[in-house]
């Protein structure tokens, strides 16, 4: 049996690989996430971009619970016939079952390839430089992020404009 594999290290993919363990699943579970940090809480970063980010789970949590956790690793190529996994490290993973958690990016329409975005722990870091009394600061899209980034950023002084398309916020 070759188990369950799960791609995407964030909230989702660590909750649903803890799940399983919670629930009695006993196969291999393989948990693939592209970067090399120890998967982390990625809302709080949101609200206050210059916080470390705060670790999902330890490190020997993983090891108890039987999670083969694969980080700083990404997927190359999905065979669904075969049902396999190519990975970046050049080793591949069977699968029974496979979850792709690898939740969404932010669309950058053409004139804004130089803004950042708000996804990962770097992003976080990129942000946290700007931020402060003289920054000018637009953010795009009035949801649960945009506006908690806005007001994360005027907290520190930032003068902030926020854009939504839609009639009105969240």
């Amino acid at each position: 049996m070759a188990g369950i594999v799960i791609i995407g290290a964030g909230e989702c993919g660590v909750r649903a690989a803890f799940a399983l363990r919670e629930l009695g699943y006993d196969g291999a579970v393989s948990l693939v996430g592209a970067e090399a940090a120890l998967p982390y809480e990625r809302p709080p970063m949101s609200k206050d971009p210059r916080t470390d980010p705060k670790a999902i789970r330890s490190e020997e949590a993983y090891a108890e619970a039987r999670i083969d956790l694969r980080r700083g690793i990404s997927v190359e190529a999905v065979d669904t016939a075969g049902k396999t996994v190519r990975l970046s490290d050049g080793t591949t993973l069977g699968y029974d079952m496979l979850l792709i958690a690898m939740g969404a990016r932010a669309r950058l329409f053409p004139g804004m390839e130089g803004c950042l975005t708000l996804r990962t722990e770097v992003d976080a870091q990129a942000i946290k430089q700007k931020l402060g009394q003289k920054a000018r600061i637009g953010i795009v899209g009035g949801g649960f992020i945009g506006l908690e980034l806005a007001a994360a950023a005027r907290r520190t002084g930032a003068e902030v404009s926020v854009f939504e398309a839609g009639p009105r916020l969240m």
